[in-house]
């Protein structure tokens, strides 16, 4: 059943139980880079740099100081000039995951909070960078500090991480909480630590965007390939419909207000204007060639690999 809450879950906190299972799911979901890697250690992605390596790459003609190891005989004896042949050499693709825990976070309306859907979401893409055989650190905040999990590969880096979920979620404050900026507090540190050619992966519900966020992300995509991972909740997208016309107070971090349910009028306008921010910033990121993909917490990420696929 699609909304059941994963083996193990509580839909409020995370536990190992309902994180490490995703492991089985990791080769279900591709997120090869969209550009050739700078990183400089042995690894299963192409460099930019031409050299011996595992890869073909093309045929030049030889010039002083070639390998004659390399001379492609068959050109060689076609055009009546030696060439040889280039390659280009396996890198590693190291990652760096950025999870927002923040207050924000902490709401859910149907199964999980979109904190355990970024904690799941989180798992999924450990265990895929485990298998692929990277290396994966992450920034982890939750609106009281952040925490840093430096790059590690294999099973160590997977489980490194999801400890890391479980420790700063556990921690998490609530909606009551004032965390303004984590989200761009967490892209100015990834600015520091994220090494040339690796891949920068921001799991958040973006509710802290603006246009620090756009440069922040602009600035880490001049050096590394970043896609934007984005947990929704229905509730956030859309107003329930009710027969009544009722309106309830609501209350979030340092606002109060009225919330016409009743209204259909509202509940079109406020529908137009969520669906029109978010893809306002879909345009943005499109612009900047960052690739972007939305999960919901209504439903077990299990039956959401399918838009586990950045575009």
């Amino acid at each position: 059943m699609s909304a059941a809450l994963p083996s193990g879950a509580d839909g409020v906190t995370l536990c190992l139980e309902e994180l490490v299972p995703y492991r089985r799911l990791a080769g279900q979901v591709q997120l090869t880079p969209k550009t050739a890697s700078r990183a400089h250690q042995a690894g299963q992605h192409l460099a930019r740099a031409r050299g011996r390596g595992m890869d073909f790459d093309e045929v030049r003609q030889y010039q002083v100081g070639d390998d004659i190891r390399t001379i492609d005989w068959r050109v060689t004896a076609r055009t009546g000039k030696p060439h040889t042949k280039m390659f280009r050499e396996e890198r590693e693709r190291p990652v760096q995951l950025i999870v927002d825990l923040g207050p924000t976070m902490q709401f859910g309306s149907k199964l999980l909070l979109k904190a355990v859907q970024a904690g799941h979401l989180a798992s999924l893409l450990a265990w895929h960078v485990a298998e692929r055989g990277d290396r994966i650190g992450a920034l982890i905040g939750n609106g009281l500090g952040h925490r840093e999990i430096k790059p590690k590969g294999r099973q160590q880096g997977a489980l490194a991480l999801l400890h890391g979920l479980i420790e700063v979620q556990g921690q998490a404050p609530d909606l009551h909480h004032q965390a303004p900026g984590l989200m761009n507090e967490l892209l100015r540190r990834s600015l520091k630590l994220a090494s040339p050619g690796s891949q920068i992966w921001l799991v958040t519900d973006l509710q802290g965007w603006d246009s620090e966020s756009q440069w922040l992300l602009s600035r880490l995509h001049k050096h590394a390939d970043v896609t934007v991972f984005m947990v929704t909740d229905p509730l956030e997208l859309t107003v329930p419909q009710s027969r009544l016309p009722l309106t309830l107070p609501v209350q979030g971090p340092g606002q109060k207000g009225l919330l016409p349910i009743g209204s259909n009028r509202f509940r079109t306008a406020y529908q137009r204007s969520r669906l029109t921010q978010i893809q306002a910033i879909r345009q943005t990121l499109k612009s900047l060639d960052i690739r972007f993909c939305a999960v919901g917490a209504q439903q077990s990420l299990e039956f959401q690999l399918d838009r586990v696929q950045p575009c």
